[in-house]
């Protein structure tokens, strides 16, 4: 009885972990809520053609699960040696790249699960890339 206990206690512990983490489908791939960096929320994307995945970092996301509408924030790319920005930064997760650009994210609804339109822009221009994610989430889930 009590490892029968122990075992269901274990299967809850790893679905709630899964569960915590926030998964978009796009036309690109899958993107993730990787972390909280304070207030700022760490996303991450598939890069075509590399095993690294590029990030966004919005501001005013991070920890926020219930009161969702438009942020801003930047994204980061690993370096391209060749037409990057003029200008390096260095991203959050201490990464140096001339690949980057500004990101603005707009949640179709206030709470969890909600789907979004992304639109980025590279460097210092005015974002007009669009993307939009649907969430992923577990049977049963609304």
């Amino acid at each position: 009885m009590i490892k029968r206990s122990l075992m269901c206690i274990a299967a809850l512990t790893v679905w709630a972990a899964a569960f915590a983490d926030e998964v978009w489908s796009t036309v690109i791939g899958d993107v993730i809520y990787e972390a909280d960096i304070n207030e700022i929320a760490v996303l991450s994307y598939p890069l075509e053609g590399n095993e690294e995945r590029g990030h966004v970092f919005i501001s005013g996301l991070g920890g926020n699960y219930d009161d969702r509408g438009h942020f801003e924030g930047y994204w980061s790319e690993p370096s391209l040696g060749h037409s990057g920005c003029q200008m390096s930064i260095v991203d959050e997760n201490g990464r140096t790249t001339d690949n980057w650009g500004r990101v603005t994210i707009t949640f179709l609804e206030s709470g969890f699960p909600s789907g979004w339109v992304a639109v980025r822009g590279k460097c210092f221009e005015e974002p007009k890339e669009h993307l939009v994610g649907n969430p992923i989430v577990a049977p049963g889930v609304r």
